[in-house]
Formats: C-alpha cells, sequence, structure tokens
C-alpha cells in the first residue's frame, strides 16, 4: 500500500443522466415468492451491502458509452430474469405472520446512470484515502416497516477513464456468494451480447444458475426448528420490518488496500507453524490472512489487553448441508462464526498461530458434525457459544472470501481495475479478496479512523518484513 498525504476531500461532483426501472425479460406472468430462512435472520441487523466495480477503458471505446450503456440495460433485464427475487422486495404484509421475499409482475430494478469527473485512479488505487471519497458512486436503497428493495444500481461514467458499477444489496435477502454469481451472470450475458450479433437471451451456464428449492430449509423437523427458535430474537417487532439502515462513515475514517502475494503467504504459513504449539490441520490463505488482519487490527487500535475479542468469520453451509440446495444456493448460505478471546492473547509471536489453530479447530469441529449428519445441532451450538460469550468489548469480522472470485466479473471489456467492498465498517471489519493479478495472493480492505490505519500500516509492513525467506 502506498501512502499519500491526505487534504480534506472536496464533495464529488456528479451529474444524473438517466434514472430508469429495470425489469426482467422476459417477464414472468405470475408472482414469485420465497419464504425467509434461518440463515436469513441475522443479517436484519447488518446494513446493506455495498460494492464498486471500476473498469477502465481507453478514451475511443468512451467515445461509445450510450452503446455501452445499451448493452449493459439489455443485459441486465436478461439477467434478471434467471434472479427474480432481486428485482422484487422484501415484504411483510399486514396479513402475513412472518415477511418473505416476494416478485410480483412489473417489479423493477432501480438502476441510475451518473457521470463525474472525480479522479478515476485515485479512487481505484490502492493506496490510503478518505473512506468517504467513493461512497457516491453506490445509490441508495430506501425502506420502510414493510416494503423493502433487494437491491439498486449506479452505472457512473468517468469520462477518458472508464466507468464505475456501484451495487447495493438487502443483506436480508442475499450474501455476496449469491450477489457475486448474479454479477458473473450479468456479466456473462453482456460478454455474449457484446461479442456477438445475436440479441436472443444467452443461456446461463450451470454454475451460474441459482437455485431456489428451498423446501428442505423450511423442513419444520429440520433447519426450520432454528428458524422459529430465533425469529424473535433478530425481528423483535410484529410486522415491522426494522431493517438496519445504511452506514454513516466519518470523515475521520480512512480506507486502505493491503496485499499479500502468494510468497507472502507462504512465509506466513512457515512462521505460524514455527510459532505453534501444535501443528494446525490445516493452513489456507483465508486463515493466515484473517490471523494477521485480525491481530494488526486489535493492536493499532490499542485495545485494553483485558477486553474480550469477538473474532468472526462466516461459514458458507452450502457445501456442507443438502438442505441448501448445494453451490448454486440463492439467498444466505452463510452464518458467523465466532472465536472469543482476550486481546492479550493476541500479543506476542504467537497471537497469528493461536488464531489460525483455533480456527483449523472450528472447521475440524464443524466437518466431523456435518460427517454424523448433526448439521442443525451444530448451528444450534454456535448460537448457543455467541449467547455464552455476550458480552464482546470488541468484533474483528472478515466480509468476502478470495473463493468468490470477483475479478472474474467481466462484461466484455476486461476485468476490473478495483473491487471495493465499500460497506465495510470502521470498528473493525474487513474486507477480503482474490489479488487482482491471479498470483495466488489475496487483497485486504481496511477502513478505520486516520491513527488506526497509520498504525495497522505500520504494523502489517513490520510483520511481513520480519518473516525472511
Amino acid at each position: 500500500m502506498q501512502q499519500e498525504h491526505m487534504e480534506l476531500p472536496k464533495k464529488p461532483w456528479l451529474e444524473i443522466l438517466e434514472q430508469c426501472k429495470i425489469g426482467p425479460s422476459p417477464s414472468p406472468p405470475t408472482p414469485f415468492s420465497l419464504p425467509l430462512t434461518y440463515f436469513d435472520l441475522s443479517f436484519f441487523l447488518s446494513p446493506p451491502t455495498q460494492r464498486i466495480l471500476f473498469y477502465s477503458l481507453p478514451p475511443h471505446e468512451l467515445l461509445h458509452f450510450y452503446s455501452i450503456l445499451q448493452t449493459l440495460k439489455h443485459s441486465l433485464s436478461h439477467a434478471l430474469s434467471h434472479f427474480l427475487p432481486l428485482a422484487g422486495n422484501l415484504v411483510w404484509p399486514p396479513q402475513s405472520p412472518e415477511p418473505f421475499i416476494c416478485y410480483n409482475p412489473g417489479d423493477s430494478l432501480s438502476l441510475t446512470i451518473a457521470k463525474t469527473h472525480a479522479d478515476f485512479h485515485h479512487l481505484s488505487s490502492n493506496h490510503a484515502r478518505k473512506a468517504k471519497e467513493s461512497h457516491f458512486l453506490v445509490p441508495d436503497l430506501p425502506t420502510s416497516d414493510t416494503i423493502a428493495p433487494v437491491m439498486s444500481l449506479q452505472i457512473t461514467l468517468f469520462p477518458k477513464c472508464g466507468f464505475s458499477i456501484g451495487i447495493i444489496t438487502n443483506h436480508v435477502v442475499s450474501d455476496a456468494k449469491t450477489s457475486t454469481m448474479f454479477l458473473k451472470s450479468w456479466a456473462s450475458i453482456c460478454s455474449t451480447l457484446n461479442n456477438t450479433n445475436n440479441k436472443n437471451p444467452p443461456t446461463l451456464p450451470s454454475e451460474l444458475t441459482p437455485c431456489f428449492d428451498r423446501t428442505p430449509a423450511t423442513d419444520p423437523n429440520g433447519l426450520h426448528t432454528l428458524y422459529v427458535k430465533s425469529f424473535a430474537i433478530f425481528v423483535p417487532n410484529p410486522k415491522l420490518l426494522g431493517l438496519t439502515p445504511k452506514e454513516v462513515i466519518s470523515d475521520d475514517v480512512v480506507y486502505a488496500t493491503f496485499e499479500l502475494t502468494r510468497i507472502d503467504i507462504e512465509k506466513l504459513r512457515r512462521r505460524v507453524v514455527a510459532t505453534s504449539s501444535s501443528t494446525p490441520r490445516r493452513l489456507s490463505t483465508f486463515m493466515l490472512a484473517f490471523s494477521l488482519v485480525s491481530t494488526c487490527i486489535v493492536k493499532a487500535q490499542r485495545t485494553e489487553p483485558e477486553s474480550k475479542i469477538g473474532l468472526i468469520f462466516l461459514v458458507d453451509w452450502r457445501a456442507r448441508m443438502d438442505v441448501l440446495g448445494w453451490l448454486n444456493y440463492f439467498g444466505n448460505g452463510v452464518n458467523g462464526y465466532g472465536l472469543f478471546v482476550e486481546a492479550r492473547e493476541l500479543e506476542g509471536e504467537n497471537g497469528m498461530a493461536m488464531i489460525s489453530n483455533k480456527i483449523s479447530d472450528a472447521l475440524a469441529e464443524i466437518e466431523k458434525n456435518m460427517k454424523e449428519n448433526k448439521g442443525v445441532e451444530m448451528l444450534d451450538e454456535i448460537s448457543e457459544r455467541w449467547k455464552k460469550a455476550m458480552p464482546i468489548d470488541k468484533f474483528v469480522l472478515v466480509a468476502g472470501s478470495p473463493r468468490l472470485g470477483v475479478y472474474d466479473i467481466d462484461f466484455g471489456w476486461g476485468r476490473s481495475k478495483k473491487v471495493e467492498l465499500a460497506s465495510i465498517s470502521p470498528n473493525g471489519v474487513f474486507s477480503m479478496a482474490e489479488s487482482r493479478n491471479g498470483d495466488g495472493g489475496v487483497e485486504l480492505g481496511i477502513s478505520l479512523p486516520s491513527e488506526a490505519v497509520d498504525k495497522f500500516c505500520s504494523l502489517f509492513s513490520e510483520t511481513m518484513k520480519g518473516y525472511v525467506d
């Protein structure tokens, strides 16, 4: 990461060129609805997810931006026909005992077309900058107590540089796996239309075709028992959605991107093995990056040694539970697993090894329970551990995963220059994605108050320099 002198940014200039509604094509003649499941409930407490994809284009191609827009709109409409809930709403009608996801014929997704003269390269680079500087590239997602749109999009032209696509998604309806699958589907259709004269809707490959079957997930003798048990905890007000709004970020919060190459990961792996009291069962790239960033965040924020820390990562249950229709399940297929430690345990050279061991043990426990067909019991146990661990002084949570493949989202004009998760909170949330250059490394998005970012940068750099070959 490069550090730059940061002045208070001027309010970005944004010209709204068009605000339109995009519906699925072809549009189905009948309504389509999905019940909520246990995995959706906890995200009533989460703000909407915001992501920005930056695409660099040469000036001569941007002269035809109107044509590019038409292809993006046309392909979006076709993509929505495969992902109907994204054009619909989360609703709670007065006559219904619980909320559900609903698409009605004529429903559509809000799309904003805009233009800005903001610095494209500044916003899409890795150096530290004010976190709020890029947020104008993401649209709003208005909600009420009875209805909430699922998704909104904004396409913003940077003349002579490229364009961005800003996505805001209701987390109760979709996790990162589902929203990424949708973006890849949209990009696949767009790329096909962009490179052929065929205007008929292309078919989606099987790996991008969503599964909407929730029959097993709503089995009254299975996962649904946890839904009933937990509903009032996450949705305490009857008949009111009460969704968490988009977080407002203060001016002193700084966003920066850090990279770990495959060589860096190998250095971390050797160091963890060398400082561990026992050899972890597995040491994935995700584990090592999570362990490094967690320790740096806690130290950078000068957390009191006796403070209780909750280190949170999301477990994807799609490949672990048949009730989620395998890998293409549409919706939320993840829930948070918490490791609870005191801040003092993260000090010293074995802090990373301790976290890696705990993650390794947690995953081994999950796999053991799944082999014994005790998935529901395992999820219930995880929930009970959360309750016993409260109150927590500080959380550190990772959003995203290198396995999502966000840099594979190619609309036909090449891979994105940068993908930013704009909704990460300065209260200990960071993002993780695969490295854009495809070297097997990872990108880490950090959002912290300015003084904490300076300390984080120093700790991150010193840690990696200390791991010699």
